[in-house]
């Protein structure tokens, strides 16, 4: 083969490599494309699968809620009929105690067992940035700092409230009686059943011993005794507690009785948001609020009954729990209780009313709406805490003053349109701080008023331990100023003594050098003289 042909058929060898290199080049181009288009469409269809679950699980809650809704509606249209089912049998069966009860949904028994743990005990509510799943069917909590219902759950929804009836009922004896009044139980007041204070017929005590029988003890007879003294007689009573329910705004209450014994919906009701109105008068009352959170009371003996002692079953006040400082929990039976709590902490002032709920449940339920609403109502920082607010006067201490700080911080909270400016401080501190002191001890407070209204206050503590002084100390001079004052008279003693020193010596030199002053005038008197007799007795022996 030439070599022309040669390097033609070279050429061409070469074209076809190239050609077919270029051909697999493109064959996995284009397989990767397909590749990348088949992920992304892979991708696409996840993302969406994903948005349409999403919006699905919206749907659904969007749904439920108005099922919710429904049912709640349905529940007040087939109220009268519900009404009437009571009344009839509570005249067919003499009161027998019982009333019917709207059966709960399967919602609602999920949501009351859904925060159970597997011991069937309350899971521990932590996510604050939503309400807690409760377990009382109806409730409400106020906020008295800002004036606003912080959460309410069928809070217009007719109640039984049992015995947190006793509320108005002891308001009302506050207002109209004298504490120290005396009274004497009558048949039908001893004859109340439920929980009782054992009270006999004819059995003499006072307004005040009374008031602590049903507040602490929830007792029946003691509340009967109370309103039959207020108005002469029981049915008086209850028409004034009525009229009082009503000048409230109550308009969806009604009470049969003084104590709350009774569950029967036609006769004896209340709502969450009446009762909250009803708890906001009686809380600021200091008198009822005083009993209302008493743990324990030794009543003297009567002339009938030997001492008593009245102890709180209230878990709230008797548990160390924080914050809430009073209130009145009243039960039918295990199933059906009721609360209503006074909750003040931190400047936080709050009112927790409970109805329909556990016995024992209620008790967490009020815990749980508390952290809900501390962490959700916004406060203003007045101060923080380690903040130096002045000095204190110590009494015999090695220093006559120390810092008094605050103790922590701070915060109050305002009706949403008032102004930062309507809040002041003053500090009081104690005029008996004595040595030994140590840090941390209490020397006074911080008073916060908002429109010259206390709403909290703050321990001031001392900023360091002051130890007992020196004698000088009880005429208010501190060891550091005795110190001080002992260096200057020591230093006016050293330079008197100097002075004093230094001007004998000075005396003592002047005096020396007087002598040898007179010592050298008569040395030269004498030479003077012995010169003149040397002169003269030249001529005499001549």
């Amino acid at each position: 083969m030439r070599a022309g042909d040669r390097r033609k058929t070279e050429s061409k060898r070469s074209l076809g490599y190239r050609l077919l290199v270029l051909g697999l080049l493109l064959c996995v181009f284009v397989s990767m494309s397909g590749i990348s288009v088949f992920a992304e469409g892979e991708e696409e269809y996840y993302e969406e699968e994903s948005y349409e679950e999403s919006y699905e699980e919206e749907s659904y809650e969007e749904e439920s809620y108005e099922e919710e809704t429904w049912e709640e509606e349905s529940y007040e249209e087939e109220s009268y009929e519900e009404e009437s089912y009571e009344e009839e049998t509570w005249e067919e069966d003499e009161y027998s105690g019982e009333y019917y009860e709207e059966p709960e949904t399967k919602e609602e028994e999920d949501e009351r067992e859904e925060d159970l743990d597997k011991d069937g005990k309350p899971k521990p509510y932590i996510d604050t940035t939503k309400p807690p799943t409760l377990y009382s069917r109806s409730a409400a909590i106020y906020c008295r700092n800002t004036g606003e219902m912080v959460f309410t759950r069928n809070s217009d929804k007719r109640i039984s409230p049992y015995s947190v009836t006793q509320l108005l009922t002891a308001l009302l004896v506050v207002q109209r009686l004298p504490m120290s009044q005396k009274v004497i139980v009558s048949a039908e007041a001893a004859a109340q059943g439920g929980a009782t204070m054992d009270l006999y017929e004819g059995e003499e005590l006072t307004v005040e011993q009374l008031l602590y029988g049903m507040l602490v003890m929830s007792g029946n007879d003691a509340a009967y005794a109370l309103g039959e003294t207020v108005s002469g007689d029981m049915e008086s009573f209850v028409k004034l507690m009525n009229e009082t329910a009503a000048n409230m705004g109550c308009r969806n209450t009604h009470f049969s009785n003084c104590n709350g014994l009774s569950n029967d919906l036609t006769e004896n009701y209340t709502t969450a948001k009446d009762m909250m109105d009803i708890c906001k008068v009686a809380f600021a009352n200091e008198t009822v609020n005083k009993i209302a959170g008493t743990i324990k009371y030794e009543m003297p003996e009567t002339n009938i009954s030997d001492k008593r002692v009245m102890e709180s079953q209230n878990n709230l006040l008797t548990t160390a729990v924080q914050g809430f400082v009073s209130g009145k929990g009243g039960s039918w039976d295990e199933k059906h209780a009721s609360v209503a709590m006074n909750y003040k902490k931190d400047g936080l002032d709050l009112i927790i009313v409970l109805f329909d709920s556990n016995e024992e449940r209620r008790w967490t339920d009020c815990e749980n709406l508390v952290k809900y609403a501390a962490a959700n109502i916004q406060g203003v920082t007045v101060f923080p805490a380690g903040e130096i607010i002045g000095k204190v006067r110590v009494r015999h201490g090695a220093e006559t003053r120390v810092d008094a700080i605050t103790v922590s911080e701070c915060v109050t909270y305002l009706p949403k349109a008032a102004s930062e400016q309507l809040i002041r401080c003053e500090a009081v501190m104690n005029d008996d701080v004595t040595a030994p002191i140590r840090e941390g001890d209490v020397v006074g407070k911080y008073q916060v008023y908002v429109a010259n209204e206390l709403v909290d206050e703050v321990n001031l503590v001392a900023a360091k331990g002051i130890k007992e002084g020196w004698l000088p100390s009880y005429v208010g001079i501190s060891n550091k100023a005795t110190l001080i004052g002992a260096g200057v008279l020591l230093l006016l003693l050293i330079i008197i003594i100097t002075r004093i020193v230094v001007g004998i010596r000075n005396r003592r030199i002047r005096r020396l050098e007087h002598r040898a002053r007179v010592r050298a005038m008569a040395r030269k008197q004498l030479e003077e003289e012995q010169e003149e007799f040397n002169k003269h007795r030249g001529k005499f022996y001549r």
